[in-house]
């Protein structure tokens, strides 16, 4: 669970966004729900402008859908939810589709459940956020006998996660004996590195404190008074068959959860009380609205839950096991997301309103609209802002396709664009770095600027190859050493050849204009396939590196038929689609046109 390619959502959100689950009978107190794909509940009436918003987000989310999305949505405002409807597949394998039914991980969003778990044991008694991990642990080295459990519960510890696979089999003394021997990457209480082992340490403290397991904890304490018969790892009784299947980027079947080695009572540590818990959409809608009403915590213990502790080195903060952002006019919202690189859930409240937004999907490896979906359709209802424009997809047979496919090559051979289907849908993709800017940018730069880039970043990557981390630890502005910089790029290519065994060469592919910044892909070739990395410049300071992307440049693309001819890009969502017209009796020849641009590639 180390996904946290966190949102910080411009909302003040009225609703909630949820992946869903056939509701189980409600206790006392709990929220019953039905369970049909979209409504208004009895009761409840949704305002004019709220029953056009459904309709444009439903039209919005099914055009994604014909993109490769998947997932369940539900959209809520205070108790009354708006919409709850499934898309795509939730198993391909036995045509199952997403409803409000399904069951999925909601990844680190577990966190937040282990913060109110450790505030309860607080109230009760059992401890304090305050006492030293001393207290719970033996053996803990000099450097880190001050830690404390606030600082877990906000990743100021200093602790680092140890090199141990989320499903590897590591009992719990041998997983804290790992993580007490990482070196701290800061004194405890003076920086903030999110980190999977703090909250691991956490759920072991509250096994150590109640003997029962992590699960048994939560699902006593947190989850049945709730309501919440759907949540958890083991125990809920789903059956297989509610399970979303994950699956990889190129569409292999990943599986389940349940088909992982586990304990008997759940996880091994490496996600034990840090990730992996499953739930339902109306369990999470249950859950916020428990702890928006106080049914969860007392106020005090609210306060310290959802307050901004320790800045997370932009404009949010972390709480316990939530992160705190605030919408453009100081509205506060408290926020997570999770993910594995198979699923992914993202999940937003607003304490003021008493709204929330949580959605779920099992494609985030393939198409990585999810990421930006919480805040379109949250601002859609809260700010009547237009959600971003995607043409529909027209249906066209693999033998209407095929003959659009082949090589398109700027005049003066500046490029080319290379287009081949796999038999369902085509891919374009760019060759040279001309073509590349015009196919990849979003926004149109200043003469000679992307091509500098792309000739600086071929000369700090050769010099990286022959050892020398001086150019890019300059074009960091000299704040990262080139000794650590060599470290992490020995520890990158380490990674890389355990997949595609050892480099061969390199090649600068190009540079794009983004919205906010300009975006470098270089492409590795090693023994078995290749693998591109994308690098970060600062608009404002000419030269200067501002990281590598986490989640990468696209540079093959989808190609979908929106018309006669046309077509539009679709990269999973990371970029607005750009418009490509393909026609014959260009020249005689077949021609390919990107938007508006004033001369076109010929085949």
């Amino acid at each position: 669970m180390k996904d946290r390619n966190l949102i910080a959502l411009g909302l003040s959100l009225g609703l909630v966004l949820v992946v869903a689950s056939v509701p189980a009978p409600h206790a006392a107190g709990a929220l019953p729900f039905p369970s049909v794909p979209h409504m208004v509940p009895a009761g409840g009436q949704a305002s004019g402008t709220d029953a056009a918003a459904v309709a444009e987000t439903l039209t919005y989310l099914r055009r994604l859908e014909k993109l490769g999305f998947a997932g369940v949505i539900l959209v809520a405002r205070g108790e009354t939810p708006l919409l709850a409807e499934g898309f795509g597949l939730a198993d391909r394998e036995h045509g199952v589709s997403w409803t409000p039914g399904t069951v999925s991980d909601i990844g680190s969003i577990t966190k937040q459940f282990t913060g109110a778990a450790i505030l309860n044991f607080e109230e009760d008694g059992k401890l304090s956020v305050d006492d030293p991990i001393t207290r719970y642990f033996q053996g803990v080295p000099a450097d880190k006998a001050g830690i404390t459990l606030h600082q877990l519960l906000t990743h100021s510890s200093g602790l680092s996660d140890p090199d141990i696979g989320d499903f590897e089999p590591v009992p719990l003394d041998d997983y804290v004996k790992q993580v007490f021997a990482q070196p701290l990457l800061f004194a405890p209480g003076k920086g903030y590195t999110y980190s999977n082992a703090n909250f691991s340490l956490l759920g072991a403290i509250l096994e150590k404190l109640s003997g029962q397991s992590y699960e048994n904890v939560l699902r006593e304490r947190l989850f049945l008074p709730n309501g919440m018969y759907e949540t958890g790892y083991t125990l809920p009784a789903w059956g297989e068959s509610r399970f979303a299947q994950g699956y990889e980027a190129d569409g292999a079947r990943w599986g389940t959860f349940l088909e992982r080695p586990t304990a008997a009572d759940g996880p091994h540590w490496a996600l034990r009380a840090n990730g992996g818990i499953h739930m339902t959409v109306y369990d999470m809608l249950r859950w916020a609205r428990a702890l928006l009403t106080g049914r969860v915590l007392t106020p005090a213990s609210m306060k310290k839950l959802w307050a901004p502790h320790v800045s997370e080195g932009g404009d949010t903060f972390y709480g316990y096991g939530w992160s705190i952002a605030k919408a453009p006019d100081g509205t506060k919202i408290v926020t997570h997301n999770g993910g594995n690189g198979i699923y992914f859930a993202d999940v937003a409240i607003v304490p003021d309103t008493g709204l929330v937004v949580f959605l779920m999907t099992n494609v985030i490896a393939e198409n990585r609209s999810a990421n930006s979906l919480l805040e379109q359709l949250g601002m859609r209802f809260l700010a009547s802002r237009l959600l971003p424009a995607i043409p529909e997809v027209v249906d066209m047979s693999a033998a209407a396709l095929a003959p659009f496919a082949g090589t398109y090559t700027l005049p003066g051979g500046a490029g080319s664009y290379s287009v081949t289907s796999d038999g369902k849908t085509l891919f374009i993709e760019a060759e040279g770095r001309k073509a590349f800017a015009l196919l990849n940018s979003v926004r149109e730069a200043e003469p000679g600027r992307l091509d500098k880039r792309s000739k600086l970043m071929e000369g700090i990557i050769a010099a990286n190859m022959k050892g020398d981390f001086v150019p890019l630890s300059k074009a960091y502005g000299g704040e990262v050493a080139p000794e650590r910089l060599k470290a992490r790029w020995a520890d990158l290519m380490a990674e890389s050849e355990k997949v595609r065994g050892r480099f061969r060469r390199f090649e600068v592919l190009g540079t794009a204009r983004m919205q906010d910044r300009d975006e470098t892909v270089i492409r590795f070739f090693c023994e078995r396939g290749s693998v591109d990395l994308t690098y970060v410049w600062d608009l404002e300071q000419e030269g200067r590196l501002l990281g590598r992307s986490a989640r990468g440049l696209t540079v093959k693309m989808k190609l979908f038929p929106s018309g006669e001819g046309e077509f539009f890009t679709w990269d999973g969502g990371i970029r607005p689609p750009k418009m490509v017209h393909i026609e014959s009796g260009v020249g005689g020849k077949a021609g390919l046109k990107l938007g508006e641009a004033k001369e076109a590639a010929i085949r």
